[in-house]
């Protein structure tokens, strides 16, 4: 059991009743393994005095966890009776063990049921306030400008010399010229 937060991704706390455990003991040895296990967990809560069968006390806990909302609870079962009357209590999962291996059931429908009620009041309630309060303002986006070139890249022009003598006054670059050597051959 210390695989189960492992297995349901969250931490969780392993619980009994005072009345499984009457129930275990009641039924002798062919239990014993269990009962002994089911001793070194902490017990939850139950009124039941004298204690009630298993399957009244998980239905008991069961509609209380519903109604009070504060605490979800998963029933660990492998009694078939009392797995399809845990399945019609909507918000409430079960888990039992069949081939070696611990196994989640699926979303019951009743559970699926009261979600897509939740979801249509929730849609009706958000329809109702448009119809009262009149369509949100939108949001008005502005347009984005086109954008210059920045102001840093761009250089001042250089204001031009106006020399209006003419292109001979123009100075021009002394270049030097290649002497020419005649080489004579002498044989």
């Amino acid at each position: 059991m210390e695989q189960m937060p492992k297995y349901l991704g969250n931490s969780c706390e392993l619980l009994t009743t005072k009345c499984v455990i009457k129930e275990l003991e009641k039924l002798g040895s062919p239990v014993f393994g269990a009962l002994h296990i089911l001793k070194n967990y902490e017990i939850f809560h139950c009124p039941h005095t004298p204690e009630k069968c298993v399957e009244s006390c998980f239905l008991y806990l069961a509609r209380k966890s519903i109604k009070e909302g504060k605490q979800k609870l998963l029933f660990a079962t492998n009694d078939s009776n009392l797995k399809e009357k845990l399945r019609n209590i909507p918000g409430i999962l079960n888990l039992f063990i069949g081939y070696n291996t611990i196994i989640l059931e699926d979303i019951s429908e009743a559970s699926l049921k009261k979600e897509e009620n939740i979801s249509s009041d929730l849609k009706r309630l958000q329809d109702l306030k448009k119809q009262v309060l009149g369509d949100e303002k939108k949001i008005i986006h502005r347009k984005r400008k086109p954008k210059g070139p920045n102001p840093l890249s761009c250089l001042k022009k250089k204001p031009k010399l106006d020399n209006s003598v003419g292109d001979c006054d123009k100075i021009k670059k002394a270049r030097r010229k290649k002497k020419h050597t005649t080489s004579t051959n002498n044989k």
